[in-house]
């Protein structure tokens, strides 16, 4: 099966949207009017080292795995002068439901429901599962 550069290049710019994005947004934006809204919480990295430790439910198909939140940490800049913000959130998953790199629906009690892509990552503790997502705000 072929793909055309303009049908790569248009999933590929969903897919990039849809990483940084509220739900609500990306099905709007798709003409889904299945969307929900959200909680109205800024997704900033603010927002997310206070709720540290709390789980957050990534949908996997038909089900659920719980992720529970261990670190929040900043991208390294390049230039002091660049605005916005850009941060790293760390994952841990259950051992035995392993999530593979792709966007996922992300619900949270208190934030909301928001998309990410969700990278596994390999770390020293391997009882568990670790997974990044990145948020990368920054620009000049």
């Amino acid at each position: 099966m072929s793909t055309s550069r303009r049908n790569f290049l248009k999933t590929g710019s969903l897919v990039a949207l849809a990483a940084g994005a509220p739900i609500s947004f990306v099905s709007r934006a798709a003409g889904s009017e299945r969307a929900q809204p959200s909680s109205g919480f800024s997704l900033d990295k603010s927002a997310f080292l206070s709720q540290l430790n709390t789980d957050f439910l990534i949908a996997q198909g038909g089900t659920k795995v719980r992720v529970r939140l261990v670190d929040v940490s900043d991208l390294p800049r390049r230039d002091a002068k660049v605005g916005g913000e850009g941060f790293s959130l760390v994952f841990r998953g259950n051992r035995a439901r392993a999530l593979k790199q792709a966007t996922y629906a992300i619900e949270h009690n208190k934030l909301g429901q928001f998309s990410f892509l969700v990278v596994p990552i390999m770390r020293k503790d391997k009882s568990a599962n670790y997974y990044e997502a990145v948020i990368n705000r920054l620009h000049s």
